[in-house]
């Protein structure tokens, strides 16, 4: 089953702070790793902590758009976009645009992103390592 980079960081995101959009970069094309190195999952918190702060304003500016919570978005899915309004579906693109920039600058390749997305959600131990991980990034 191909995955997309960020296909699964709605899961992740869903698992570890609530999220409705869904970015989405290049599919995956060689077998999962299972192993990753601490620098590994320090990238990839950061990574997905600097999107979902780019989701949070995305979703703020929609729902002050629409006059209600957005709808599920997902980047790959421009059909999710239609029932926008045309401003809200400018800051969908937007942030999905951003979401793919800041995931190419990660210093991961999405295949690893994808592996370590689709790992943490089956493996409790990952999940942990990559929450702990936020919570570092986080302490001043």
């Amino acid at each position: 089953m191909t995955r997309s980079l960020m296909s699964s960081l709605l899961a992740i995101l869903g698992i570890l702070h609530g999220c409705n959009f869904v970015p989405i970069f290049s599919p995956r094309t060689s077998p999962p790793e299972t192993n990753f190195s601490d620098k590994d999952i320090t990238n990839y918190a950061q990574t997905v902590l600097k999107i979902e702060s780019q989701r949070q304003a995305a979703y703020q500016q929609i729902e002050e758009i629409i006059g209600d919570p957005p709808p599920e978005i997902a980047c790959d899915q421009p059909k999710t976009l239609k029932p926008l309004p045309t401003d809200a579906q400018k800051v969908a693109v937007e942030f999905c645009n951003q979401s793919k920039k800041i995931a190419q600058e990660s210093g991961l390749t999405s295949n690893q992103f994808n592996n370590i997305t689709e790992n943490a959600q089956k493996d409790e131990t990952l999940k942990k390592r990559i929450q702990n991980a936020m919570i570092r990034i986080r302490q001043p």
